[in-house]
């Protein structure tokens, strides 16, 4: 919009000519004006103007649950949460959210997808648990809930034995020792220094020992007096078992009757005690 003078020289005609100028180009056509505008003057509609412009650069920000209004002049700060978000600003009208280094959830975390999630050295898929070391090791108890199963290629302890508490151990497979030096060990019914090692002596061959299907006592080469008559089958004890003069006089004294045989079998004599 060019500056308009009227001189002391112009005549009355000049002034005609640059107020209609003034009027029509550098204010413009009022048919043209807003019918939203109520000012009645230049300066009016300019103030006017200026308040709903301001008004126009404000917007609201919200959470869901709290909000704050942003004016003209107002900053829009951007503040992560210490070890949960950073922030940066830079150039041009940029932005960055990023994870702190040590990231810290108070809450629950939840990880979706089928694929793979690592944490250092373990590895979650599904539901199956791996690790890019040699070990995975927890330092806590590990409870399985009721009808769960925990399977594993082996299990092995820093401590001298594996403690399954008052638990079961049961296997569908075979139980075995590596070492000639392992077996089974029992405390018994008290917890002292004592206890029950049942070892097997170095096979050179595959040997299979069965308990036969019917309760009872084992019985050692240290046992004294533990068979009875009823362990031994009727016939069983051949001659060439019996020691020379196994069979004396307290053996015979209650024998009534006895037979002598020749080597078919054949009773060739038969001597009877007195009152049989």
């Amino acid at each position: 919009m060019a500056a308009r003078q009227i001189t002391t020289t112009q005549t009355l005609e000049d002034f005609r000519v640059q107020f209609n100028a003034l009027s029509a180009t550098d204010f413009g056509d009022i048919a043209t004006l807003n019918a939203g505008l109520s000012a009645t003057s230049v300066i009016g509609a300019v103030n006017e103007l200026y308040a709903a412009i301001a008004g126009a650069l404000s917007f609201t920000l919200s959470d869901g649950s709290n909000t704050q209004t942003l004016v003209n002049g107002n900053t829009l700060l951007f503040n992560g949460t210490a070890n949960q978000i950073t922030a940066t600003v830079a150039a041009t009208d940029k932005v960055t959210l990023a994870l702190t280094e040590d990231v810290t959830i108070a809450g629950e975390f939840t990880a979706s997808g089928t694929g793979a999630h690592t944490l250092g050295e373990l590895s979650f898929t599904a539901s199956a648990i791996a690790s890019s070391g040699s070990t995975i090791t927890l330092n806590d108890d590990v409870t399985m809930p009721a009808a769960k199963t925990l399977t594993v290629d082996k299990i092995s302890s820093n401590q001298s034995f594996v403690d399954f508490g008052s638990k079961n151990v049961s296997t569908d497979g075979f139980f075995y020792t590596t070492k000639s030096t392992g077996g089974l060990i029992f405390e018994g019914s008290t917890a002292d220094a004592h206890e029950t090692t049942i070892n097997v002596i170095d096979p050179t061959a595959d040997r299979t020992i069965n308990f036969p299907n019917i309760s009872g006592t084992l019985i050692t080469t240290g046992d004294t007096g533990t068979i009875t008559g009823t362990m031994i089958a009727a016939d069983t004890i051949a001659e060439a078992n019996m020691a020379n003069d196994a069979i004396g006089q307290d053996q015979l004294k209650s024998v009534v009757e006895l037979r002598i045989l020749d080597s078919n079998g054949t009773v060739v004599k038969t001597m009877f005690a007195a009152g049989a």
